[in-house]
């Protein structure tokens, strides 16, 4: 009993730790290039990569490094094609680096990201569908009685002993699949069994082989529950205190919390989740898409997502930085502040004027060996000048307009002439 309890033992560690490091492979970059070696943490028989090369996505969800850059590639190739689609040949498409590529680049990236994201989700529920459970494979509603239950159980025994098979089956299999169903309709005919298994699923019964009440299931659940979570916060806590995982750090938290509240009300209430049995089940049911969802199987996906959404977030966040290397700091409004601005103003007015210089000597080298020519050139330029300054002032303006009226009094609108 001893062995088979530090086996039980064992096999649970090694499933807290299994869940714990998908969560923090989720939440933690990976700062290594490619080609550099593999970080390996064991523990007994089990081996897990925390960080390495692009190469290697060892948890599901992902995605890693090596998704990230076929994400970027998938979205340049997305852009190609959405620019020679929607631009019309001729016309100018946005350059890369400018702003309107980098805009564009930002939205099909969060596509892109949110169809994996989506992906995802569908993955892991279509893995918590094959493989079934107990009711599926009895062929029974999740909230069959126990008249309902022998009923159909006689069915099957009708069917599946393997007294009543015919030759050509082979009579191990039938066997083993027998007893499968009898395995099942005891679960659901325990009171105790079926509320541990409707909730924590058929693993609680090799986690807890002592347990045999609804006290002992809850209190190792809760156990279980307390272990993961807690690990999980306390390393998130210390990353953050030295610095890392601070962006979306409020959304871990409170998708951290509210799981694992989900998990504790569900380990401690005798009913199903509300919106499980009000809302999504009676939806399944009327529409026949799929069999009815059980709470542990509901609690698998929230995990799984939860890992994914850290991992999503993780990599949207980056795509609303203008720089993410270079994060705005504050100004500084200081006297020696000012002074330095003062200073770049005055020498670029310098530049400026100095340029000018420039142009001008340019303009006149003509000029430059007849004198003559040169003061003629300088006093047409102090004329323009003068007139245009003075045809600038509003008054002049409008005595000008006043007199160009009375000149071409009775003229038609729109004729041309020097009268």
């Amino acid at each position: 009993m001893d062995v088979t309890g530090a086996r039980n033992d064992s096999e649970m560690a090694q499933r807290h730790l299994s869940f714990i490091l998908e969560h923090v492979h989720a939440t933690l970059p990976v700062t290594r290039r490619h080609g550099e070696g593999k970080r390996v943490i064991r523990h007994n028989s089990l081996s897990y990569r925390v960080a390495g090369s692009h190469t290697n996505c060892e948890f599901n969800p992902p995605p890693c490094d090596l998704e990230r850059t076929n994400a970027i590639q998938a979205a340049g190739y997305a852009q190609a094609v959405l620019y020679s689609i929607f631009i019309r040949a001729g016309d100018p498409k946005p350059q890369p680096g400018s702003p309107r590529f980098i805009k564009h680049r930002r939205n099909i990236l969060i596509a892109v990201y949110a169809a994996y994201f989506v992906f995802t989700i569908y993955e892991i529920d279509f893995n918590v569908q094959r493989l079934s459970n107990a009711y599926n494979d009895l062929g029974v509603p999740i909230h069959v009685d126990e008249s309902g239950l022998n009923s159909r159980f006689r069915r099957l025994t009708m069917r599946y002993h393997p007294d009543k098979i015919g030759p050509n089956v082979d009579k191990v299999v039938a066997n083993n699949y027998y007893v499968h169903l009898k395995h099942a309709r005891d679960i659901i005919l325990d009171p105790a069994k079926r509320f541990a298994y409707d909730r924590f699923g058929p693993d609680i019964f090799a986690q807890c082989q002592s347990c045999s009440t609804i006290k002992d299931y809850a209190d190792n659940a809760l156990l279980n529950v307390g272990v993961t979570y807690g690990v999980l916060f306390i390393i998130l806590i210390g990353a953050n205190a030295l610095g890392f995982l601070t962006d979306g750090s409020y959304w871990r938290y409170l998708g951290l919390l509210a799981v694992a509240t989900f998990e504790v009300r569900t380990a401690l209430r005798p009913d199903h989740p509300a919106f499980l049995s009000k809302y999504l089940n009676p939806l399944l049911a009327s529409t026949n898409m799929r069999p009815a969802y059980l709470p542990f199987q509901i609690i698998a996906i929230a995990r799984k997502t939860s890992i994914s959404l850290a991992q999503f977030l993780a990599l949207l966040m980056p795509l609303y930085r203008a720089d993410p290397q270079n994060t705005a700091k504050p100004t500084d409004d200081s006297d020696d502040t000012r002074h330095k601005q003062l200073d770049r103003l005055s020498a670029f007015v310098q530049e400026s004027n100095k340029e000018a210089n420039r142009l001008l000597e340019l303009e006149s080298i003509p000029y430059r060996g007849n004198e003559k020519a040169k003061s003629e050139l300088r006093e047409a330029l102090k004329k323009y000048m003068v007139q245009n300054v003075v045809h600038q002032e509003k008054e002049v303006r409008n005595a000008m307009g006043e007199v160009m009226m009375r000149k071409r009094a009775g003229v038609p609108h729109g004729a041309v002439g020097t009268r």
